[in-house]
């Protein structure tokens, strides 16, 4: 579901279950996901991340494309890995679709291997993404921004993938789509077995 009435990611979404509030009974035991595009402002009553707060390394983008899922049922282990999993095939789908370049994870963040110019320092790789999860009553809650236009607060080393609004669109449904594929082929294997 793409969400038009978030004006900013201050990272509170996430502070507890969500998607009741925006799918109503259509709520899925597999998970769900919300994406909406908003500028992304994550000091410190929002932040999540330990070493982040605690380096006071906050979240700037002038325009971002966020995903925030929810999926029941999974350990912290789980999560961590779902959310690279799930952060690998974004990489995917924007290196060879949008971008057309070669995107690096490290760890949970997805770095673009494309020259770019940020606070005037032309630059030979940045970091697209910011994402984090955690787990909270045996579910796993998680976002993923994915800088439109990273801005002049954001870090050097950011990147801006400059897409166009319907690029955006186009991306958002196309990741929407990836989760509820990835979630339900996920669930189905778990279930498989004869023991």
């Amino acid at each position: 579901m793409i969400v038009t009435d978030i004006p900013i990611y201050d990272g509170s979404l996430i502070h507890n279950r969500f998607a009741y509030k925006f799918h109503r009974k259509k709520v899925l035991s597999i998970g769900n996901i919300v994406a909406f595009r908003a500028p992304m402002k994550v000091e410190t009553s929002g932040m999540i991340d330990l070493e982040d707060l605690l380096d006071a390394d906050f979240i700037y983008s002038d325009d971002a494309i966020n995903f925030c899922w929810e999926i029941p049922n999974m350990c912290p282990v789980g999560a961590v890995a779902f959310q690279r999993l799930f952060n690998t095939l974004i990489a995917n789908i924007l290196s060879s679709k949008y971008i057309n370049a070669p995107i690096e994870m490290k760890g949970d963040d997805l770095i673009v291997h494309k020259e770019h110019n940020q606070h005037g320092i032309i630059q030979s790789k940045g970091k697209a993404s910011v994402s984090i999860t955690y787990t909270k009553n045996n579910v796993a809650i998680g976002h993923t921004g994915i800088n439109v236009n990273a801005g002049k607060k954001a870090p050097a080393f950011a990147y801006s993938t400059n897409l166009t609004d319907a690029q955006a669109e186009a991306f958002m449904l196309e990741v929407i789509q990836l989760f509820y594929y990835l979630a339900d082929d996920l669930f189905v294997a778990s279930t498989k077995i004869t023991l």
